[in-house]
């Protein structure tokens, strides 16, 4: 039976694990929690999964750590968090598997907006080397797969963003976790292809989803649509049946619709980014990334003006 003073939730500011200092809690879900631990003078994150990789448990919560942890070795990237260290504890073998990688400060990308109030140029900026970091992890045969705003930091020194939280990435050749037709996600940021194969295979127990690059940029859509209209393209509030259907089929109001100042090719390149199918869509990363630019060179005085202030709402992943 797991012992309840040495389990990686319990940590309090203070405790040490190896040589790293516990400071405070970062944050804690159903599989993970993550401390801003200190060395030295050195300041990291430390992410540990919340059930050994033997554990046996339905979510595979060890073994997505190890599987973030693979992804984030492939990809050496400044806009992607880095990892420094890998182990286990207590025990070096038998002990919880935890990452040791950067310490992002700075807002959520949701936070980034409400705070900031950015111009459109700046998001249209940010959101370019968002378009690359996907870039750069398609070139990898790496999926992100839960692509939203919560799991983008914009780093205080800078105001660089960074792609944080692989736990539910996937490489090529890796091991399948999940059992269903789908890969962990979180519901509002599923693309329409995927929605409609879960409907049309959910009865085939062997059927299972192919996530594409354009999944990723369609989730990457949904949070432009979340910056520049202050909502998600579809209620945070309907039950799971009817967001499915909508997001398969509806088309919900462009960005424009909410906020006038909106450029209207910024609007439509929103749009197209969510389209119901996929070779509607940018295709690669690269190619958003330059049709961003062409928006920076064609905006004008436009582009200077700032997002309105309203809420965001926001939704968590779901493992399957």
């Amino acid at each position: 039976m797991e012992s309840h003073e040495v389990h990686p939730s319990c940590l309090v500011s203070g405790e040490w694990v190896g040589a790293w200092r516990i400071l405070k809690r970062l944050g804690a879900g159903a599989f993970g929690a993550v401390y801003l631990v200190e060395c030295e003078g050195e300041v990291l994150a430390l992410k540990f999964s919340l059930r050994q990789v033997e554990s046996g448990d339905l979510n595979q919560t060890g073994a997505r750590l190890q599987k973030e942890l693979a992804c984030l070795l492939q990809i050496q990237h400044p806009n992607v968090v880095r990892i420094h260290a890998f182990g286990r504890w207590p025990h070096p073998m038998q002990g919880y598997p935890y990452l040791l990688m950067d310490y992002v400060e700075g807002p959520t990308l949701h936070e980034w907006r409400r705070r900031e109030r950015p111009t459109f140029r700046e998001v249209i900026v940010l959101f370019g080397k968002l378009a690359l970091t996907l870039d750069a992890l398609d070139h990898e045969q790496i999926r992100h797969r839960d692509m939203k705003g919560s799991n983008i930091l914009v780093r205080a020194r800078d105001g660089e963003p960074i792609l944080v939280d692989f736990g539910a990435a996937d490489y090529a050749q890796a091991a399948r976790l999940t059992e269903g037709p789908l890969p962990p996600g979180t519901p509002h940021y599923r693309s329409p292809e995927a929605i409609r194969f879960q409907r049309q295979h959910f009865k085939d127990r062997a059927a299972r989803y192919t996530f594409r690059v354009t999944d990723d940029l369609y989730g990457l859509g949904v949070a432009l649509y979340e910056v520049l209209a202050g909502r998600l393209p579809f209620s945070p509030d309907l039950p799971w049946e009817v967001l499915n259907a909508e997001i398969e089929l509806k088309v919900p109001l462009p960005p424009a619709h909410f906020d006038e100042r909106i450029p209207p090719a910024v609007s439509r390149l929103v749009m197209r980014l969510i389209a119901k199918h996929p070779k509607d869509r940018p295709q690669t990363g690269r190619a958003l990334y330059e049709e961003l630019q062409a928006l920076l060179c064609d905006g004008g005085p436009a582009l200077d003006e700032r997002t309105f202030a309203q809420s965001v709402d926001l939704v968590t992943t779901e493992p399957d």
